[in-house]
């Protein structure tokens, strides 16, 4: 055995041994003088070193960089064309400045000097990133975003179709309603806005709805199909009517759809703002609450007879109406009796009234081409106790079809 080989080996593991110690004394004693009253080595803020600074220095570090977060918006909240801006300080918005600070100075400073000699060992290699983070008021947030949704929300609206005094159409285009909840928005920018992530961007989702009338609905309606006036004097009455008649203002039938004169107009009610006027009950002149709306119904009739529509429940009073021709009336009660008619044309039609304080018209708009040219007009024959409607179709001046309606008996 050679003795001397083995100690030569000794002794350069020894060697190697304390080389290694020296160098982790040397090391212990490097980041410990280079830690020394500054933030030690490792420390860094979103990619920016903070090695080396002194309280005061990391704290205007941080300072600095809070004063660029905030000259930023907040917020920017977006609905296709539309933007709103929510300014930092609208809601209070504050970097946590000076607990930033301390934090970064603090690490590897936490515990006794040997353990914390370990943590600036183990940060020099690994590194400890520091976020500073914020806070805000939030019910100014909230309140922003209310202010935000009471912007946004829309009710939806109907495509209108107006009849200018030179007879000519004039379109109106229908609003989609809106409705935002701002109660997730919230919950989306918080985070955000602790951590001072700014500018939040965020795209507004709110619910729509569509009203019953859509654009489509209008497009081809271009003229007036047929109309009728009725006249009435001013006063209880004449309210009566003018108040039933506002219920049909824009109503619309599309193709093959019926209306309902009970159902669109409503009770005929005090609380509805209905009064006393005449009626007929049982055969016999009376008052109640509502007497007129026969009128409006009666109105109705003849409109849409004249536009080509189908009627397709009708009753007629028990005495003849000295508003409408024999005939040709139309009476109606709450729960009992009713005017409906249907569309039997391609295209929707669109009621218009106009209500002068002592006249009544009720015009039929709809798309013209559909009646192919033909015109129309009402007969009645026999007499006024057993009257016959029939329904005149001409083309050209030539009766092509003459339609019977009805006969009634008073």
């Amino acid at each position: 055995m050679n003795f001397s080989s083995i100690s030569t080996n000794k002794a350069i593991a020894l060697g190697i041994v304390g080389l290694a110690f020296t160098a982790a004394a040397v090391s212990c004693v490097s980041v410990a003088t280079a830690n020394q009253d500054c933030v030690v080595m490792g420390v860094q803020s979103n990619g920016t070193t903070l090695t080396g600074m002194s309280k005061k220095e990391v704290r205007k570090y941080f300072d600095k960089e809070a004063q660029k977060a905030l000259s930023k918006n907040a917020a920017v909240l977006s609905y296709k064309d539309r933007h709103w801006n929510i300014q930092p300080n609208e809601i209070g918005l504050q970097a946590k400045v000076d607990e930033a600070a301390e934090a970064a100075y603090n690490i590897g400073r936490e515990s006794n000097p040997v353990t914390n000699l370990i943590n600036q060992m183990r940060l020099a290699i690994f590194g400890k990133n520091v976020v500073m983070t914020a806070s805000f008021d939030k019910d100014k947030l909230n309140a922003k975003l209310a202010a935000i949704e009471k912007e946004v929300d829309t009710p939806p609206a109907n495509a209108e179709v107006s009849l200018q005094a030179n007879g000519s159409i004039q379109k109106k285009p229908a609003v989609t309603g809106l409705t935002l909840d701002t109660a997730p928005i919230a919950d989306e920018l918080t985070p955000k806005f602790e951590s001072l992530d700014l500018t939040a961007k965020v795209e507004l989702e709110p619910q729509e709805s569509q009203p019953f009338i859509l654009d489509e609905d209008i497009a081809n309606i271009d003229g007036i199909l047929g109309s009728y006036t009725t006249s009435f004097s001013p006063g209880d009455r004449g309210d009566n009517i003018g108040l039933a008649a506002s219920h049909l203002q824009g109503a619309l039938v599309r193709s093959q759809a019926t209306l309902s004169f009970n159902s669109i107009v409503g009770p005929r009610t005090r609380a509805a703002g209905y009064k006393n006027a005449g009626v007929i009950v049982n055969g016999e002149p009376a008052v109640d609450v509502g007497g007129g709306v026969c009128q409006v119904s009666s109105t109705l009739y003849n409109a849409i007879l004249l536009a080509g529509m189908k009627p397709t429940e009708r009753t007629n009073h028990s005495l003849v109406s000295s508003y409408v021709p024999a005939g040709r009336d139309a009476t109606v009660a709450d729960g009992l009796l009713d005017f409906v008619f249907q569309n039997p044309l391609p295209h929707p039609i669109l009621l218009r009234v106009a209500n002068s304080g002592s006249a009544l018209t009720i015009y039929v708009l709809g798309t013209k081409a559909d009646l192919g040219g033909k015109t129309i007009s009402l007969v009645t024959e026999g007499s006024s106790k057993n009257p016959s409607l029939y329904r005149i179709w001409k083309q050209n001046g030539q009766v092509i079809d003459r339609e019977y309606l009805h006969t009634d008996s008073y």
